[in-house]
């Protein structure tokens, strides 16, 4: 196993990490949880990421659960918290730091411990002043409850005003692979240092990598279905490089996607998202690999050419809050639009990351 530094921390991480989130599924028991927990710890996986949103807080739980009887000291455990479940399939930010207190302490009983390595903000809550979310992550640190702080979904902006008050802040989540690499390059520029250390989700594009699904958008389902055509296409054509690269490696085509996230010198651990044994151990092929600086510049330039993955939709605004310049829409979600809106004004969204694209030409400029 490889380790690294994450951030600027003391957490030395291993490259590659258990991400808990199908522990919150329907129909995974405790006991699988435990045995590929199990499996991680034998493989030298010491760095153990879930939320409290993951299955209301069954991740948490059944993580808890595996890891009851193993050295406190011995594992990292990252868990997120800010997100507010509303309903079955409502949930919205909420930065409010009594709620983050309430949320910390019922992380911390799942868990079953008195701290976690990383506390991480899931993402950040347009209505509630940034300050207000960073100093209760400070609070959180001097009452030993949070050894450090992480945060997700951030831009450069966001995040270096929350670094000048949460120095002892540690990680930055960002979605990041072959298929989407815009947002981790606006916050980690070329040439330029930043303090903090990278964690990826959506490494493999939710499947995409290894399961890609059909060119025609009537045949797709779920998201896919969504995606424009002139990014299917050059996403396509990434999976086939994959595919072919995996076999001149001879490993899985994950492995080959894998590789090429985790050998960004910003990434201090990938986590990959499994209850099965098997499958973790397969991925550690991951720091097996070695491609060849060649392999890493056709995948780089493949990659550079799919645009930005954008799920455009129309949705009704159903209230409004800061002086109206803060929408929520119909499943809770909270966006920052440039200029105020009013309930039931519709609105342009780029679901995947959560961007304004249009609002009503009534709205007026800031």
């Amino acid at each position: 196993m490889e380790y690294r530094y994450v951030g600027e921390s003391t957490l030395k991480a291993s490259a590659l990490s258990l991400g808990c989130r199908q522990f919150g599924k329907k129909g995974v028991t405790v006991d699988a949880c435990k045995e590929v927990v199990k499996k991680a710890l034998d493989l030298g996986i010491n760095f153990f990421d879930t939320a409290d949103v993951y299955g209301d807080g069954q991740s948490e739980e059944y993580l808890g659960t595996a890891l009851a009887r193993v050295p406190r000291g011995s594992y990292f455990l990252a868990t997120k918290g800010g997100t507010e479940r509303l309903a079955p399939g409502t949930e919205r930010q909420n930065g409010d730091p009594a709620f983050l207190q309430r949320s910390l302490d019922a992380s911390l009983t799942r868990l079953r411990t008195d701290y976690v390595d990383l506390y991480q903000l899931h993402n950040p809550d347009p209505a509630v002043p940034l300050e207000y979310t960073a100093e209760a992550f400070m609070r959180f640190i001097d009452e030993g409850k949070v050894r450090y702080a992480g945060v997700s979904n951030m831009d450069g902006q966001e995040l270096s005003e929350w670094l000048k008050i949460v120095p002892r802040t540690a990680s930055i989540q960002l979605s990041y692979s072959l298929l989407d690499r815009s947002r981790v390059e606006a916050v980690f520029p070329e040439g330029h240092h930043v303090r903090v250390s990278l964690i990826p989700w959506a490494p493999l594009f939710t499947g995409f990598l290894t399961n890609p699904p059909p060119l025609e958008a009537e045949k797709r389902t779920g998201f896919y279905a969504m995606l424009p055509m002139e990014f299917m296409d050059k996403a396509l054509g990434v999976c086939s490089l994959v595919r072919e690269m995996a076999a001149d490696y001879r490993t899985k085509p994950s492995v080959i996607a894998l590789a090429f996230v985790i050998r960004r010198p910003e990434v201090a651990t990938v986590p990959v998202g499994t209850t099965s044994p098997i499958h973790l151990q397969e991925d550690l092929r991951v720091l097996e690999v070695n491609l060849a600086p060649g392999d890493m510049t056709q995948l780089k330039e493949a990659a550079t050419a799919v645009p930005p993955p954008e799920l455009l939709t129309t949705l009704e605004v159903t209230e409004v809050l800061d002086c109206g310049r803060v929408a929520v829409l119909p499943f809770g979600m909270k966006v920052r639009v440039p200029g105020k809106v009013r309930p039931k004004d519709k609105i342009e969204i780029n679901l995947w990351d959560g961007r304004v694209v249009s609002f009503p030409g009534q709205a007026e400029p800031e």
